[in-house]
């Protein structure tokens, strides 16, 4: 279930953790100890950037049972210095260094007790998954704690407009966001997305793929399946079709389909109505009749449903 992490990795430059509020500042790292299942790690201050240390945080890097109870990501603000949302300018600034490492998502929990914590993650805009028990084999059981409240942050989207930007530049197109992780993005909501599902104009998998293969690979992705136009870096998967597809496959009309403009990078994105077409097309074709009938049955009746609120039903 838990991606393996290696015992030793490599811990990259910590300078550009500072916003125009606080910095953090590197106090130590530690390897991994994997008799004991603990992760790389990253130990900072919090400091204001005239040095004033108001609290501490960490990050671990890599998933396991154990980071899915005690997080990726602690923190604590010094009390006299609370209620400047410190703690969620340290998250936003401790993904950053996350993704480095190609993480593809954090984790945060949290004392169901500790609204101040909670209220972080939700500023932080993280998902929240599930209050769940804390097993009686992990440490923080022994200090007395019996669940956590786990948050999950996502960092494919943010991904997904680093690849677009790159496909404007070099491509002239503005890609499609598609699949899950687009769908997310209209509805406004997370959907645990597994990969980043991308269409483009179909010469670009023809005649034009070795450029695509070239341009990947400056992303720092390598070719994982020919066959699927699917690249890997880390935790990312990126896959690539064809944009002509859609018409033919769900009826959408491709002059209709609306362009975002987003941090200074263009990419087109489904309305609600069009990816009903084409999760109710999904649910007819054969593999996903027979292995994902219940997961497009789920996106069918979100869609429906956000629909329905958008007409005031």
């Amino acid at each position: 279930m838990w991606k393996h992490t290696e015992a030793n990795i490599v811990f990259y430059p910590v300078d550009d953790l500072r916003d125009d509020v606080i910095c953090l500042q590197l106090d130590h790292t530690c390897d991994a100890q994997p008799e004991k299942r603990w992760l790389p790690a990253y130990y900072f201050h919090i400091c204001l950037l005239d040095g004033t240390k108001v609290g501490y945080c960490d990050l671990r890097i890599g998933h396991n049972d154990k980071t899915y109870i005690g997080g990726n990501i602690g923190y604590r603000v010094d009390e006299m210095h609370r209620g400047h949302h410190y703690a969620a300018r340290a998250c936003a600034l401790l993904f950053r260094q996350a993704q480095k490492h190609r993480l593809a998502y954090v984790i945060i929990t949290c004392d169901p007790a500790n609204h101040a914590s909670a209220r972080t993650c939700e500023l932080a805009n993280g998902r929240y998954l599930e209050t769940a028990p804390i097993p009686e084999d992990n440490e923080m059981y022994a200090e007395g704690k019996r669940q956590v409240m786990i948050w999950r942050f996502d960092f494919k989207f943010s991904e997904f407009l680093s690849a677009a930007a790159r496909i404007n530049e070099e491509l002239r197109v503005s890609p499609l966001l598609f699949g899950s992780l687009g769908l997310e993005q209209r509805l406004g909501i997370s959907l645990n997305s597994d990969d980043i599902d991308v269409l483009l104009p179909e010469r670009f998998l023809n005649a034009g793929w070795q450029k695509m293969i070239s341009m990947m690979n400056k992303l720092g992705y390598t070719l994982q399946d020919e066959e699927e136009h699917e690249f890997v870096k880390g935790d990312f998967r990126i896959a690539f079709a064809s944009m002509e597809n859609l018409e033919p496959f769900a009826g959408v009309d491709l002059k209709g389909i609306p362009l975002i403009r987003e941090q200074g990078t263009s990419y087109y994105l489904l309305e609600l109505p069009d990816y009903l077409r084409v999760y109710e097309a999904s649910s007819r074709d054969g593999y996903r009749k027979n292995v994902k009938h219940k997961q497009d049955q789920q996106k069918i009746n979100l869609i429906l449903k956000a629909m329905q609120e958008e007409n005031g039903h």
